[in-house]
């Protein structure tokens, strides 16, 4: 075992006693050494790390709505410091304190809001460690070395698992006479690992695509960065593909699907304000108004004017009253006189 093998122990023993306990249930009901109860031990594996990040995962919606909202601020300070750092330009000492001055007072403008612009990675950040277990636990079996709790009869069990003929522990460029041993050929494990490949980048493209048309507001400056990152992303992952085993693009595909899902219920029940998914919720929201009052809805334009409208037309009919509430007495000579 590498030093890193020795560095992740803790959790790689975590994952594998997971995996085990997941193949120990489902081996009741399919064969032991089949790749459904290996493959759904994984996809469970997913979906407990998942589940225990949901306070994360809300944790960063939070920060993001924060970022948003203080956009305009961070903004104002760019533009501030923007011709300091301009007259300094020739003065590297000068520029490097004007520098650190808006670097401070961006991260105090970030701790005034509660926020920062790494909470947006948390997640990701948090699953990297256990990703890496998993990773190194597969490729160690496929070795044939025991690790974790995977006993050598647990190893052998899941190295004759396959997934429509490819072993789960099996990679792109796995030797054919490794897999003449398991029963399987290298064009069964390329092609299934080209197709799941497909279905992997398909998924994080219309996971990230979403998120940016729906529930993105048009003036965030951010915006470039995140479609930039919608190409990117999906490709760098793919490379990953080709290298990672079967096993590990499971957890991929499950962690996608689960983020598309995470992603449906956000986008449709709590949208960040001023997004298009923000309006349609307002639209939803006026039409279950209407059901329940026996209306006829509005479009989110009307609803936002007839607020706008009733604000407006309370303080002009408001505006007379406290006129005449301040409004001196006057009295007349004959009333004087009297």
């Amino acid at each position: 075992m590498s030093w890193y093998d020795h560095l992740l122990s803790p959790l790689i023993w975590v994952v594998s006693w997971i995996v085990v306990q997941f193949h120990s249930l489902f081996s009741l009901v399919f064969l032991a050494d089949s790749g459904w109860a290996w493959g759904l031990s994984i996809v469970f594996l997913t979906i407990v790390i998942r589940a225990a990040l949901i306070p994360v995962f809300v944790k960063q919606i939070k920060s993001m709505r924060a970022m948003q909202a203080i956009q305009p601020e961070v903004k104002k300070l760019q533009t501030k410091y923007k011709a300091e750092l301009e007259r300094a330009k020739l003065d590297p000492i000068k520029k490097r304190e004007v520098q650190q001055r808006q670097q401070r007072d961006t991260m105090a403008l970030y701790k005034e809001h509660g926020t920062n612009p790494f909470s947006s990675c948390l997640p990701l950040v948090v699953q990297t460690p256990f990703f890496g277990a998993l990773y190194r636990m597969l490729y160690l079996v496929a070795g044939g070395t025991s690790i974790g709790v995977m006993t050598a009869s647990l190893v052998q069990s899941a190295n004759r698992a396959h997934i429509f003929g490819a072993p789960i522990s099996a990679h792109f460029q796995t030797p054919q006479a490794q897999l003449q041993k398991v029963g399987s050929s290298s064009g069964d494990v390329k092609t299934v690992i080209i197709l799941m490949t497909i279905v992997y980048v398909a998924t994080a493209f219309i996971t990230q695509r979403q998120m940016l048309l729906k529930n993105s507001a048009p003036d965030n400056p951010m915006v470039q960065q995140q479609k930039m990152m919608m190409y990117v992303m999906p490709v760098m992952m793919a490379i990953f593909c080709f290298i990672a085993p079967l096993g590990v693009l499971i957890y991929l595909l499950t962690t996608n699907f689960w983020t598309m899902g995470q992603q449906f219920y956000v986008i449709h029940n709590s949208p960040l304000p001023g997004s298009r998914a923000h309006e349609a919720h307002l639209q939803r929201k006026s039409e279950k108004e209407a059901r329940k009052n026996g209306a006829k809805p509005g479009s989110v334009q009307d609803i936002l004017a007839a607020g706008v409208g009733a604000r407006e037309q309370a303080a002009v009919e408001d505006s007379p009253v406290r006129a005449q509430r301040n409004q001196p007495t006057r009295t007349t000579k004959s009333q004087r006189k009297k």
